[in-house]
């Protein structure tokens, strides 16, 4: 409290508050203090200050502006009993002491001791107006052994403040720590045992119960919804690292589709209602979600909480005439586009990267394509973005750590090479990779056929050899490409390559037995015993009880690679939380 602010000099010194407690207390006044006497002056600037030294708390009391030239330290010995004691009285009547004698501001801000020395040294800010609206402001050390003062630092800067206004020093102590400034909300809301059981049980719930969760009370809400659950829950879910698989179902909602389990496609008979009309391809799972393309949209997907968010098909936006050959029609190609999902990782949102195809010809091997990105916490429209140094094939990307690859197209363009074409969007590059040395180049009898995905997070090019029937699978680690994997299929029925486009979409941990797709199939092939395990077929799927003149025999034939649609497509997921929400927010995403 400052004695000037008051008629007669106060009885309490200081107002403590403590934080734990929130209640106010007072602390008894130093001896220097009478109570009831007039200030001893009603100048605003000689009034006592409050420091922290060692770890206790100090009154400096300025004595110059009432004749004495000296700085006396008042520590407060004990809290409840309020005895102070002098440890320091600072004679400033030396000739180094002038600055200091003569400045308008004087403060006290702490003590150091330096790795050179352990003696312990008071620091003492001032300043001073020199003239107009500059101000000089140092910086002096006191050694209480020693009484030596001595000045370290000295600055003079330009105020815009009145010329006779009280300049401030402005200097004060840092220290370097990692620690928060402060405890967040999530932290507190996380501190009660009660609040880290409530976590943990959550943590075992399926994705859709712990969404469903967010509604039972605020608590549960802002916890479910913090950043560092959702990354826990990822994290916990997915600590197998296993292969988890889902079918795209019919659905009579506004998406046009939904997502049913494995098991349960396999077990029931399917009905009218749940086969798909439209043609759809699904991308791998990235931080979370997947995205499944119609030819007309994309959808930006959750398979287990059932978020979705929708975008138009980029392409016809730029309003370019599409002049085509008939499609080569797969399990794993719509409309005349490629599309793939990337992250980035500074906005912490996904990125939709679509390529799409106004005119190819292969006789001439001329061709127009456009690139355009869609950020999808966004709703603004697409971005065209700058197009790829090479036309890319049709099958889809490979997301590997921030970076899309595709497989470009070496019946288009100049080059009958086969290459890679990546997209970095931290940087909004497009680059080329050399394809392994061993890949041919590509003519007109050879049938093989080429692509990338990613297997155990690392960029895989495979090569498809429909007359071996085998797939070559060639991993890019440290710069280098390596063999990693030769799959025969001629001794698996209908994983032949000579009638369908089977593509590696994982590796199982626990047997190192890689997850096949042909679209209609999907199967965990045994490199060692050269045998492939069916987890999903079409043909396998029971005929509808309702309706039995439904049999998938009348469906596209297996050994046919025209399956413009096919009534139930795999889709690989992760168990994730994560989505964005319809409400404008930041960082909305983990």
């Amino acid at each position: 409290m400052r004695p000037s602010s008051f008629i007669t000099t106060p009885s309490v010194a200081i107002v403590s508050f403590s934080v734990a407690d929130e209640t106010f207390t007072c602390l008894r006044s130093p001896p220097f203090w009478v109570p009831g006497t007039p200030p001893t002056s009603r100048c605003s600037s000689s009034g006592e200050q409050l420091v922290e030294i060692d770890d206790q708390l100090c009154l400096v009391r300025n004595r110059i502006p009432h004749g004495s030239n000296t700085l006396e330290i008042w520590k407060l010995l004990d809290y409840s009993s309020g005895d102070w004691l002098l440890d320091h009285r600072i004679n400033l009547s030396g000739h180094l002491a002038t600055n200091l004698r003569q400045s308008q501001i004087l403060r006290v801000i702490g003590s150091f001791c330096s790795y050179r020395s352990p003696r312990k040294k008071i620091i003492i800010t001032t300043s001073t107006h020199k003239i107009f609206d500059k101000y000089q402001k140092m910086v002096h050390t006191y050694d209480p052994r020693s009484e030596a003062l001595e000045t370290i630092l000295s600055i003079t800067e330009t105020h815009s403040t009145p010329q006779y206004g009280c300049p401030s020093s402005r200097f004060s102590f840092v220290q370097e720590t990692l620690a928060p400034v402060h405890t967040t909300d999530e932290e507190i809301a996380l501190s009660s045992d009660l609040a880290k059981a409530t976590r943990e049980v959550l943590l075992r719930l399926p994705a859709k119960s712990a969404i469903q969760s967010k509604f039972v009370c605020k608590q549960w809400f802002r916890l479910i919804e913090s950043k560092n659950f959702i990354q826990s829950y990822f994290q916990h879910k997915n600590i197998d690292r296993r292969p988890k698989v889902m079918l795209v179902v019919k659905s009579t909602g506004r998406l046009g589709f939904s997502f049913a389990p494995l098991n349960k496609c396999l077990q029931e008979a399917p009905s009218h209602s749940t086969l798909l009309d439209t043609k759809v391809v699904c991308s791998k799972p990235c931080h979370g979600l997947n995205l499944v393309s119609t030819e007309t949209k994309d959808y930006l997907c959750n398979p287990c909480t059932g978020f979705y968010r929708g975008y138009s098909n980029l392409g016809p936006d730029l309003h370019r005439p599409s002049r085509m050959p008939k499609a080569e029609d797969h399990a794993f190609t719509v409309g005349n586009k490629n599309v793939g999902l990337t992250f980035d990782p500074t906005t912490r949102q996904h990125v939709i990267v679509e390529i799409f195809y106004h005119w190819k010809d292969f006789k001439s091997r001329q061709y127009d394509l456009t690139c355009a990105l869609h950020w999808c916490n966004s709703w603004s429209a697409a971005q065209e973005n700058s197009v790829p140094p090479l036309p890319v094939n049709d099958m889809p990307p490979a997301y590997v750590e921030g970076i899309l690859y595709w497989m470009n197209e070496p019946r288009l363009g100049q080059s009958c090479e086969w290459a890679i074409v990546s997209f970095n969007l931290a940087t909004n590059t497009f680059d080329v990779v050399s394809c392994p040395s061993w890949f041919a180049r590509w003519n007109s009898r050879n049938r093989c056929h080429a692509f990338v995905v990613e297997l155990e997070g690392v960029l895989c090019a495979v090569l498809a050899d429909p007359a071996a029937d085998k797939l070559d699978v060639w991993k890019l680690e440290h710069g280098q490409w390596g063999r990693s994997y030769t799959i025969h299929l001629e001794a698996c029925p209908g994983y032949s390559l000579k009638t369908s486009v089977v593509v590696p979409l994982a590796v199982d941990p626990d047997h190192g037995r890689i997850l096949l797709n042909t679209g209609r199939k999907i199967g965990l092939y045994d490199p060692v015993e050269q045998t492939i395990q069916n987890l999903y077929s079409l043909d396998q799927v029971p005929a509808s009880r309702s309706n039995p003149h439904l049999k998938f025999l009348d469906m596209p034939s297996t050994s046919s690679r025209n399956s413009s649609t096919i009534p139930f497509v795999p889709i690989l997921y992760e168990e994730s939380l994560a989505g964005y929400s319809f409400v404008r927010k930041a960082n909305c995403l983990w």
